[in-house]
């Protein structure tokens, strides 16, 4: 996952398509029982839209099903005891590779998402020490990560155009926030057929994570937009999405649904646990949205002289707090500040 930093750390994009179902179990036992309602997590699809001859910022905007859930039990450093009865190793990838995450999904820091290296009957082992954010009785769920087999698979099922080489074929760039660079994935058509990097043509990367709170930009190198279906769950409560210091994060929405700037939490007051204000543009964090129809950035800042509240750089008068950031959408901040956040992003709904 995109760690949590610990002590560390006129309208956007068109909205896309968003069904949802509720499941609904009602249990009976013994010939006077009542029923018992059990309710799952909503489930549905989002479209992710990708523009023919052009660039399009997309965010997953949703989960895969939770994988387990429950209540945590006690947590010492990396490791996180739970109420439930696991199977060992069950969480981890062949030759230990990271294909799960768990969600801490109550508490203060409910929304603290880290990646599982590891698991035994009891417990799960995190990547970070989240001891000091977790507590015995807060609860939790365990989710598999999306991975570029299972968000986009092949061509066949995705719509984009696979190719010899990742020049020829569409892009999926991943941004770092961490190393502040790229990462260019491809399906490759040649040889054996799967997803590659332009680093490699010979290493499959199709198991690689995509993490729900990361944006991913998809260049159609081909005339015709595709929209690619997107099953899943819908991400509930508070998510916890870390910002970097000096650079940029790709924070994409996790949500399955729009949300306005003033509902984004992004601006707190507080340099320390949100975007940094300022009088102008420049010297604020601004955070910048991709529109495909322009191909074109529009860059938002929040404005702490005059009528202080959200601005683009187009004005410094027209308050733009209530422009919505789209289902799937994605906005990069550019964080001015030598100090990290956590965003704290709230559910929508």
């Amino acid at each position: 996952m995109q760690q949590v930093q610990h002590a560390r750390g006129s309208s956007f994009l068109p909205k896309l398509t968003f069904v949802i179902t509720l499941g609904l179990i009602t249990a009976a036992t013994g010939f006077k029982a009542s029923a018992v309602d059990v309710f799952t997590d909503p489930v549905g699809f989002i479209t992710l839209n990708a523009v023919g001859n052009g660039l399009s910022f997309d965010a997953l905007g949703m989960t895969q099903i939770p994988a387990n859930r429950g209540l945590v039990n006690s947590v010492s450093g990396h490791v996180i005891t739970v109420n439930n009865t696991l199977t060992p190793s069950q969480f981890i990838g062949p030759g230990g590779a990271t294909q799960y995450f768990i969600e801490i999904t109550s508490g203060p820091n409910a929304g603290l998402i880290d990646d599982i290296t590891a698991n035994d009957a009891t417990s799960v082992t995190t990547a970070s020490d989240d001891s000091g954010q977790i507590a015995a009785t807060e609860t939790y769920k365990i989710y598999p990560h999306w991975t570029l087999n299972t968000a986009f698979g092949p061509p066949a099922q995705s719509g984009l155009n696979g190719a010899a080489t990742g020049t020829a074929a569409d892009n999926l760039i991943v941004w770092n926030p961490a190393t502040q660079n790229n990462t260019i994935y491809y399906w490759r058509t040649a040889g054996t057929p799967g997803w590659r990097s332009t680093a490699s043509l010979t290493v499959d990367v199709g198991t690689n994570v995509l993490y729900i709170d990361e944006g991913i930009v998809i260049q159609r190198k081909i005339a015709g937009a595709v929209g690619i279906k997107l099953v899943g769950g819908v991400k509930l409560g508070p998510t916890i999405i870390p910002v970097v210091a000096s650079g940029l994060t790709f924070a994409g929405n996790v949500y399955a649904s729009s949300f306005s700037l003033n509902a984004s939490s992004l601006y707190t007051t507080n340099d320390a646990t949100g975007v940094h204000g300022a009088a102008t543009g420049t010297a604020a964090d601004n955070v910048l949205v991709w529109d495909p129809v322009t191909q074109t950035t529009t860059i938002y800042y929040w404005r702490t002289s005059g009528t202080p509240g959200w601005r683009s750089t187009a004005s410094l008068t027209v308050d733009v707090g209530t422009n919505q950031l789209a289902i799937a959408s994605i906005i990069e901040v550019q964080r001015k500040l030598a100090t990290p956040f956590n965003w704290v992003a709230p559910a929508p709904y």
